[in-house]
Parts: C-alpha cells; structure tokens; sequence
C-alpha cells in the first residue's frame, strides 16, 4: 500500500490538535510543545542519526515532494524521516554535506524534544517547575535558531549554502526556522511575567504577615 509523503505528518499534526483541544488550558501553548516536540524528535532527531544517507539534494519543488507516492511502512521508518532532509538541502546545502554543526544541533533537538513532552506536562498539571523549564527550553530553542543562522554568514559561506531565490530564502529557510526563534521569545516573556507575578504574590503576602504580627493585642 502507497500513501502521500504528506500523510504522516499530516497525521501528527492532526494528533497535535485534538490532543490539545482537549486540554482545559493554554491550547496554543499546547499544541505547539507537542507539535514542536514531534519535529524535533521524529524529523531532526532522523537526521542526526542518519545524515550519511542524505548525499544530494532534491531536484524537485516542496509539493512535488509532498505528493510522491511512498510505502505505508515509511510512516515508521526513521531513515525515510531522515530522508526528507533531501527535500530541505535542497534550500540549505548544510543538509546535504553532513555539516557538524547542524547534525550536533539535530541530536540536541532530541533533548529539546523531550523537554517539550515533560513542558506540555507541566502546562496541564499547572506544576511549580513549568516556567524554570520553558526558559530552560526556549533558550535552547532560540540558541539553536541563531546559531543555524549567524553561522554560514560568519564564514562567508551564505550565499553558497543557503538559496538566493526569494520564495525559498523567505519561506523555508527565514520563515519556518524563525519559528523557533519567535515563538520561544513570547514563551520566555510569558514566563518572566508569570514569575513576577508570583514574586509580587509572595512578597504581599509576607508583608501581610508582618503587618498582623506586629499589630498590638488587644486586652
């Protein structure tokens, strides 16, 4: 049996929405641990493991991609995941050569993936660790975005590595790796703020205690 290369991820995604439908807070939030936890681990965690069988980089556009017609039994199979990097080199050549840096960031989002389940975790049993955990994750979401994109401008290699042509540059490379740089900085901020928060509940508190402690008994 044949299906679309689409369908897999389609179907994650899918998973991803109801499961955070069904979630009685911060839907959004939800959703995007475990979407992005998925990407991390099942598309990234492949391609650290086996960027040795991506050698080129694909000949076809993004939705010709999409449409091939792959075995069913590839929805599973970590080297097909991996492969799909062919398609992403064909926009970031780094794919295609097995650069250090991003097989290292690759088996990182393996940590980052796991933070995101332990995250999603946190949201919904409203856990004391929550916000300690998404600064911690969203600071190597971040890192890892800036270093995937300073790093060929440093050694002068952009314009070799990365496509010239606007829609792909735009779209592919800025827009879905911006994600992860823009989403964990409202993360971060949300987490900073709901920190405050708490500091400013305590710190009332206390001074509400002293202030009855000190209030003279009355005979």
């Amino acid at each position: 049996m044949e299906i679309y290369a689409f369908v897999p991820l389609a179907v994650l995604t899918a998973l991803c929405v109801v499961f955070s439908l069904f979630v009685k807070r911060e839907k959004l939030v939800v959703f995007w641990l475990l979407w992005s936890g998925l990407i991390h681990i099942i598309l990234e965690g492949s391609y650290g493991f086996f960027a040795n069988e991506v050698t080129k980089a694909s000949t076809v556009s993004f939705t010709e991609k999409m449409l091939e017609l792959v075995p069913l039994e590839n929805a599973w199979n970590p080297h097909w995941y991996a492969q799909l990097y062919s398609q992403y080199a064909k926009y970031d050549s780094r794919y295609a050569i097995q650069d250090p840096m991003v097989v290292f960031f690759c088996f990182m989002e393996l940590v980052q993936g796991v933070a995101c389940f332990l995250l999603v975790a946190c949201v919904i049993t409203q856990a004391r660790v929550r916000h300690a955990l998404q600064i911690f994750l969203c600071s190597i979401q971040g890192l890892g975005t800036v270093f995937y994109f300073i790093t060929p401008y440093i050694y002068g290699l952009w314009s070799e590595q990365i496509s010239s042509d606007p829609f792909e540059l735009w779209v592919y490379v800025v827009g879905l790796n911006g994600l992860w740089l823009l989403i964990p900085i409202i993360l971060t901020i949300q987490s900073f703020i709901a920190i405050n928060k708490q500091f400013s509940i305590v710190e009332s508190t206390t001074k509400d205690a002293k202030f009855i402690s000190r209030k003279p008994k009355t005979a």
